[in-house]
C-alpha cells in the first residue's frame, strides 16, 4: 500500500521515469548510499565480509518477474539475517537475495492476474497505486531533467518483500524523474528517507538494473530498513 495521492484522470498508457537509461552494469556502492546510525559508527559501523552465502538460486523464474514490488530473482528457502544483507548490498552482490518460495509464487500470480486485467503492469500501478505522481509528470511545468528534490518521491511498503529476518522493512520508492542503476543514493533520496523514518535506523538502498526491472517505465528504487 501506499499513502494517499491526489485523484487523476491519468490514461492507462501514461509512465513515469520515461528517462530509464538502457542496462547498465550495476555501480558498487559508496558511502552515500549507505546510512548507518551514530552508535553504530561509532563501534565501526556494518561489518562488510566475503564470505560466500548460503543461499542458492534454486527455481526457475519463467514469469518474467522484475523487481517493481520486488526482485527479478528467483525463491530462497531462509531468510536473511539483517547483518548479512547488509554485506551483501555493501559488497554489491545482489544475487543471493529474493522473496520466499510462497511469496515468489503470490507474487508471480497477482503479475499474471494483473497482466491480464490491465494489459501491464504499469497500467495497474499508474491507474491504481501512483495517479498523483503520474498527474504531476503531466503538468506542463514539470521538468524531468531538473535537479532530484525530496518531493520527487513516493513511499510504497513492498507487498512482496525480499525475505529478510529481524524484522526489516521492505519498501519501494518511486521518483518522478530517473534514477539510474546502482547503490548511490542520490541526496534528496536520502533526504527522503530520513525525512520518512527518522535518523536512528539503518537502512540500503538500490536500484535494480534495467534488465532485472519488471515496470522499467517508472522509476523507482528499494530501501530497506531496520528499525531500533
Amino acid at each position: 500500500s501506499c499513502p494517499a495521492s491526489r485523484s487523476s484522470s491519468t490514461s492507462s498508457g501514461s509512465t513515469l521515469g520515461l528517462l530509464t537509461p538502457p542496462d547498465s552494469p550495476l555501480p558498487r556502492p559508496n558511502s552515500a548510499s549507505i546510512h548507518i546510525p551514530a552508535a553504530a559508527a561509532a563501534s565501526g559501523g556494518a561489518k562488510k565480509g566475503t564470505e560466500k552465502s548460503d543461499h542458492e538460486k534454486e527455481k526457475p523464474n519463467d514469469g518474467g518477474v522484475g523487481d517493481a514490488v520486488g526482485g527479478g530473482r528467483v525463491g530462497i528457502s531462509d531468510p536473511v539475517p539483517w547483518d548479512r544483507f547488509k554485506e551483501l548490498v555493501d559488497s554489491g552482490d545482489l544475487e543471493p537475495l529474493g522473496r520466499s518460495y510462497k511469496m515468489q509464487d503470490v507474487y508471480e500470480e497477482h503479475l499474471a492476474s494483473t497482466k491480464r486485467k490491465y494489459g501491464s503492469l504499469a497500467n495497474y500501478l499508474t491507474r491504481h497505486v501512483l495517479p498523483g505522481l503520474v498527474a504531476e509528470t503531466e503538468d506542463p511545468d514539470f521538468d524531468p531533467l531538473a535537479p532530484l528534490t525530496p518531493a520527487d518521491f513516493v513511499f510504497c511498503i513492498n507487498d512482496y518483500p525480499y525475505y529478510l529476518d529481524d524484522d526489516a522493512e521492505h519498501w519501494v520508492l518511486w521518483c518522478k524523474k530517473r534514477l539510474p542503476p546502482g547503490f548511490d543514493a542520490p541526496d534528496a533520496a536520502v533526504q527522503a528517507i530520513v525525512r520518512k523514518f527518522g535518523s536512528a535506523v539503518e537502512w540500503r538502498y538500490f536500484v535494480n538494473p534495467v534488465k532485472k526491472q519488471s515496470v522499467p517505465q517508472l522509476s523507482h528504487a528499494h530501501v530497506f530498513v531496520k528499525r531500533g
